[in-house]
Parts: structure tokens; C-alpha cells; sequence
């Protein structure tokens, strides 16, 4: 009788890898889950399949996502005995599909992004259901059935390097708020090359040295706001695919961390990735996982929860749900009561509603209905947009504006919104300019364009 363990061979064969290529999918998996790297070398693989060593949980996590098991069974049967759920045939499809992006959102080496007309997202359908169940887990007390064993807890300690002082990790804190408050002054390609940088030394510091449990969920929560912080900065430069491997570290951090409000808040945001790539259903069981996780939400995130909902309707074709859902925003940031002291969200305000709304009415295929709404994009028709938001996050709204615009015919508008989101920084960043050029492509004859198409390229070069 074959052995449990040889399944993971059979698996492994049957997707035509070799021990090496199959080792080269699991790293890829592994980060792109947002675990963090892992070494691609044919002998772990071949350790796994002799049951001389297991991988570790997250290891086993990366190989059910890759054949289709639950992460429940996971838990419930152990290693070797949960690979009889795995399903061969379909391994293939699972390999992450951002592949040419793949190396460690934290620590990639520099080098030309690969841009997609839409992001190619690498946890999406099952797999994120498995993320959101995890999540719930993860993130507050053990279920029921379930064992403080079972849930994440602080991460394993190095057996050297010097102990985390508090007064250490209150130096971290302060420096990534001050991060945080640069999203409107710096050159976002420079801010993101610091904060990278500093979410490495973040992650390098919780694997390498002691800290007590307090001090570890300290640091996990910086981990987590400094990799969120580069999801929205990888967001707004266009970047779509590499902002959805910071938010699932961010998401894990945070989950680790035992803090459901951080949770909710990168849910939140992982929604946004899976609305803009078109997975409504996604988007829906993202947003009902955070409202599950923090059932008590403060005004301004709760407003980006009714307004995620909104898009993910309308993209469903669901107008009255999300009418709905627009509506019921109204009114929860007048009578909410924010908490000044660190509530998530404070770029949400009246602007960001009417904003919001649009895009909801944009998926919703009613672009006419949508400028209406796009209103503080557009009021001030010669400088920047009078909406109070990052320039970084104002270019990526402008870029729905000339969806709309577009879609009603209006070349001449539309290349205006365009020239108006470049005079917003000094050097466009490349990613958000090769989208700014595809909006265009149906209508590269057009003299506007042949000129707008020009003047972007002169801009890059500058």
C-alpha cells in the first residue's frame, strides 16, 4: 500500500514538475501568499516526499493553495494526510500568475514591472476564502473547536541577535508615521524605495532577534502598517500586482498581531486591488470578512466598506444594491463619532464620498452619472484637482475620469484629465504612465492624442 506521504509525489507528477521546478512553484506561491521568501531548492522537496522533514505550516499552506485544499482540512487532518484532497489536474492553474513580479514584496530587487491592462491578482476565488477564514482566526480569540495551538501566534525567535528594547520599537513607530505623513510631499518612487526599505529592516528585526509578546505584537503592527503603506503606494503608481503582495503581508501582519481593526483595514484596501481588477465576488467576501472581524467599525471605515460594496455590485450588475450601499453611507461620518487618536482613514471625507460614488456609477456602466460625482476631480479645470487627496491617489482617480470621459465620447476631455494628472509630479511614475498611454490606444489617430502621446514621452524622459 503506498505510503501517505508518496501522494505529494503523485501530486507533483501528475502537474509534470520536476523536483526543482516544483520547489521553484511552492516559493512562488509562498511569497505571492504573502509568507515571505523561501529558498527553491530540489532537496526540500525531496525531503517532503521521503517524510524525512515537513514543511512548515505556512509551507503546507503554499502547497494546498497550489492543489485546491482547503485550509480548514489542513488543520483538521496534518501532514501527510490532507495531500489526498489535493487535486492534480488543476495544480497548473494555481501558479501564481504574476510571475515576472514574483520575488518578495519587501525585498525585490529593482528592476521594470511588468504592466497589465488589468492586475493580475494571485489570491483570488477559493484560495481568498481560505485567506479569509485564516484571517478570522488569526485575528481574535480561537474558534470554537478549535485550539490556541491552531491559531497564529507571535513568530518564531531567533536563538541570537540582541533583544528588542520597547524604546526601539518606539523609534520605528515614529518613523513610520513620518512615512506616512510624506505620501503628499515626496516623490512617491523615492518614497517607496524608503519604505521598502524600512519594511525589510522591520521584518528583518522580528526574525532575527528576542523580544517579549508585547514587543512582538509591537513590531508585527508596524510590519504591517509599513507594508500596507506600500500597497497604497504601490497602488497609486500602478502597480496593482505588487500592492496586493504587500496588502496580504500586511493582512498577516496585522492577523498576528491579534489586532482586528489593522485586519479590517487591509482587508479593506485588498478590496480595493479586487475591485479595480473586476472580482466583484471577491470584493464582497472581503468586505464582509472585515465587517465580521471588527463588527464594530469607526465611522470612516465603515464608509469604505459601504463604498467597496458599492463597486462590487454595480460591477455584478446589482444597481439597486448598490444604490444601496451608497446610500448607506450618508450620513455615518456626521453622526459617527471618529476617534481622533489613530483612526484609519482620515484622507475620508466629502470629496472622497463624491469620488467613491463615482466609481460606482462608472462600473455600473453610467458614465454620464458618474462625472457628476467626479465633481472635486474636476472642479478646478486649470491646476490640480481641489480634492485634498495625495497627488499619488488623485492620478490614480483621474484615470476613472477619463474612463468616463471616453466612454462618452469626449476625447478632448479626457486628454485634458491626462495632461492634468502629469503636471502633478515632476517625473510620472512609469507604471501609472503606461496607463495613462493604454486609456488611449482606440484612439491613437485622434490630433489630441497624437499630441498627448508626445508630451507623455517627453515627460518620461525629462
Amino acid at each position: 500500500m503506498t505510503q501517505p506521504v508518496h501522494q505529494l509525489a503523485l501530486l507533483r507528477g501528475l502537474t509534470g514538475d520536476t523536483q526543482l521546478s516544483y520547489a521553484e512553484l511552492v516559493a512562488e506561491t509562498h511569497e505571492a501568499l504573502g509568507f515571505g521568501k523561501l529558498h527553491k531548492r530540489r532537496e526540500k522537496v525531496s525531503r517532503w516526499e521521503t517524510q524525512a522533514i515537513p514543511p512548515d505550516h505556512n509551507t503546507q499552506l503554499a502547497i494546498a493553495h497550489i492543489h485546491q485544499v482547503p485550509e480548514e482540512e489542513v488543520l483538521r487532518l496534518g501532514w501527510p494526510l490532507w495531500l489526498h484532497l489535493g487535486r492534480a489536474a488543476t495544480a497548473r492553474a494555481a501558479r501564481p500568475r504574476a510571475r515576472p513580479q514574483a520575488a518578495g514584496a519587501g525585498r525585490e530587487r529593482e528592476r521594470p514591472a511588468i504592466h497589465l491592462a488589468r492586475p493580475q491578482l494571485s489570491v483570488t476565488g477559493p484560495a481568498l476564502g481560505s485567506l479569509v477564514r485564516e484571517l478570522a482566526l488569526s485575528a481574535g480569540e480561537p474558534l470554537a473547536g478549535e485550539t490556541a495551538a491552531t491559531s497564529a501566534g507571535p513568530p518564531p525567535q531567533h536563538s541570537g541577535g540582541q533583544r528588542i528594547s520597547p524604546e526601539t520599537v518606539s523609534l520605528i513607530e515614529d518613523r513610520s508615521d513620518t512615512l506616512y505623513a510624506m505620501v503628499s510631499s515626496l516623490d512617491p518612487v523615492a518614497l517607496h524605495r524608503v519604505a521598502r526599505a524600512e519594511y525589510g529592516l522591520t521584518t528583518t528585526l522580528l526574525a532575527e532577534n528576542r523580544y517579549d509578546q508585547a514587543t512582538a505584537g509591537r513590531l508585527l503592527l508596524v510590519a504591517s502598517r509599513i507594508a500596507h503603506l506600500c500597497g497604497l503606494i504601490s497602488k497609486g503608481l500602478g502597480e496593482d500586482s505588487r500592492a496586493e503582495r504587500y496588502y496580504l503581508a500586511a493582512v498577516r501582519a496585522a492577523a498576528r498581531a491579534r489586532s482586528p481593526l489593522a485586519v479590517s483595514v487591509c482587508l479593506a484596501d485588498l478590496a480595493w486591488t479586487h475591485a479595480d481588477a473586476g472580482d466583484p465576488r471577491d470584493v464582497l467576501a472581503l468586505v464582509e470578512a472585515a465587517r465580521a472581524i471588527t463588527p464594530r467599525q469607526p465611522p470612516r471605515l465603515a464608509v469604505v466598506l459601504h463604498s467597496r460594496e458599492a463597486r462590487a455590485h454595480a460591477q455584478l450588475g446589482q444597481i439597486i444594491a448598490s444604490a444601496r450601499a451608497l446610500d448607506h453611507r450618508t450620513g455615518i461620518l456626521v453622526t459617527g463619532r471618529p476617534d481622533d487618536d489613530g483612526e484609519p482613514y482620515s484622507n475620508v471625507d466629502e470629496a472622497w464620498l463624491s469620488v467613491a460614488a463615482g466609481r460606482a456609477w462608472l462600473d455600473a456602466g453610467q458614465p454620464k452619472r458618474a462625472l457628476e460625482y467626479f465633481g472635486p476631480l474636476l472642479a478646478d479645470r486649470t491646476g490640480p484637482p481641489a480634492d485634498g487627496q495625495p497627488p499619488l491617489l488623485v492620478a490614480r482617480d483621474l484615470l476613472a475620469v477619463i474612463d468616463a470621459q471616453l466612454a462618452l465620447r469626449d476625447v478632448d476631455a479626457a486628454v485634458h484629465s491626462a495632461r492634468r494628472a502629469v503636471a502633478l509630479f515632476d517625473r510620472t511614475p512609469p507604471g501609472l504612465m503606461g496607463q495613462y498611454r493604454r486609456k488611449f490606444v482606440a484612439q491613437a489617430d485622434a490630433p489630441a492624442v497624437r499630441d498627448l502621446i508626445g508630451f507623455l514621452a517627453e515627460t518620461s524622459a525629462a
